[in-house]
């Protein structure tokens, strides 16, 4: 089975509005084993829209689309997915979708009329109701055997819609999990590189996203037994091919790995943070546990703040500069000496250059590195965040030191 999905409506393709309805669908078509060829976006045009749908025909099994079932002129994916369906003289009003629209607007009448195109459907379609808008879906079949699925375009009544109506209409073609595996340290061709990725059963596909790079096992059977073995062999795979590099195989922040380390050892984490800011403590906070592991945390921007706060001589500074190993050491020390915490993490750089020092202090044993980050200060900041927490999640376990080096 394979689909396309549609979303309509000139308001998207202005960047009015965001797209979230192709997406939700998307992940719904994939726990149902149903190949996705395409998503595209059309404005309320009626002969693209025309063209668009009877390119589909017959080659697809599904088209879904979502929006242009409303009352006014530019509301127009019905009324072209009947014309390529060729069931115009079908046509006839729908008692039930009308009766809905006048309890929808409480009786009046007038109201219900102005809508009432809302209400009509060919005799052969399978009418999708909408409990939380005017406007029903529907399902058509054309003559070559492809299913138009309609839904509206708001993404609260289309959701529904698909839970509730949809689903019901919608064959499973195949059982499809996967498993998302988040990777430290490397970089996405780097992490790409060290693994086969040229193998269908199951596929593992990279991907780079603001945690870092990370791969998706995706394995598709006709029985869970078979899927199950298939993703098996997946992680299998990824583990040694990239062990020691694997923070998580589950989907999960990496900074719930780090709190469930601490909790796990009853230990405490304390930050001194310079060009990160306060992300690195704020990113863990978000995560619930976090008050059970975290201990404090610091912002030390300035120079005068790092002498005063952690104890960082001016010296050290004048005669290393603040973005240095030896200043990133005394932070360390002074966040220790401060906090008494079995884990510490301090970072020190330059945003606009993307050259930072990062370092960990773990049960008397210290970790520093040099990077260089390419990007704009932001995505400097955030990936600095990113490899202070990988390194922190390896140093625990004994990887960083052992199998990656210092």
């Amino acid at each position: 089975m394979n689909a396309q999905i549609f979303s309509i409506g000139t308001e998207i393709l202005l960047g009015n509005i965001v797209d979230t309805n192709s997406q939700f669908i998307a992940q719904k078509l994939v726990e149902y084993g149903i190949d996705l060829f395409k998503m595209e976006t059309i404005g309320d045009n009626a002969d693209r829209l025309y063209r668009a749908f009877k390119e589909c025909d017959g080659k697809v099994d599904y088209v879904i689309t979502s929006g242009g079932l409303g009352p006014t002129p530019d509301d127009i994916s019905k009324e072209v997915a009947i014309k390529v369906c060729d069931l115009q003289d079908e046509l006839e009003l729908d008692k039930k979708s009308y009766q809905a629209l006048i309890e929808y607007f409480n009786g009046n009448e007038e109201s219900a009329m102005s809508n009432i195109k809302q209400a009509k459907f060919p005799k052969s379609a399978i009418i999708l109701e909408n409990t939380l808008g005017t406007a029903p879906g529907c399902i058509l079949t054309s003559k070559k055997g492809t299913k138009y699925i309609l839904m509206p375009g708001p993404p609260n009544e289309m959701k529904h819609m698909f839970e509730s109506e949809v689903a019901k209409h919608i064959s499973k073609n195949a059982i499809l999990k996967s498993k998302t595996v988040k990777i430290g340290l490397l970089g996405e061709w780097d992490m790409a590189r060290r693994i086969d990725l040229d193998r269908t059963e199951p596929t593992i596909s990279p991907y780079i996203t603001d945690e870092g790079p990370i791969l998706r096992i995706t394995a598709k059977a006709d029985n869970e037994k078979e899927v199950d073995r298939q993703l098996d062999i997946g992680l299998e795979i990824v583990n040694a091919s990239l062990t020691p590099y694997v923070i998580t195989t589950e989907d999960v922040r990496k900074e719930k790995v780090l709190i469930d380390l601490l909790e796990e050892r009853n230990e405490k984490v304390s930050t001194a943070e310079s060009i990160t800011g306060g992300l690195i403590s704020a990113s863990i906070i978000d995560i619930p546990g976090a008050s059970n592991v975290i201990s404090e945390s610091y912002v030390t921007y300035s120079n005068e703040v790092k002498e005063k706060v952690l104890g960082v001589s001016r010296e050290t500074i004048k005669e290393y500069s603040v973005v240095s190993e030896e200043v990133l050491s005394e932070m360390l020390v002074g966040l220790y000496n401060k906090t008494n915490s079995s884990l510490c993490i301090a970072t020190t750089g330059y945003a606009h250059t993307g050259k930072v020092w990062i370092g960990v202090l773990y049960n008397g044993m210290k970790y520093t590195k040099l990077l260089q980050l390419n990007g704009d200060r932001n995505r400097v900041r955030l990936r600095t965040k990113i490899k202070v927490i990988d390194t922190a999640i390896l140093v625990m376990r004994g990887e960083y030191e052992n199998n990656i080096g210092i």
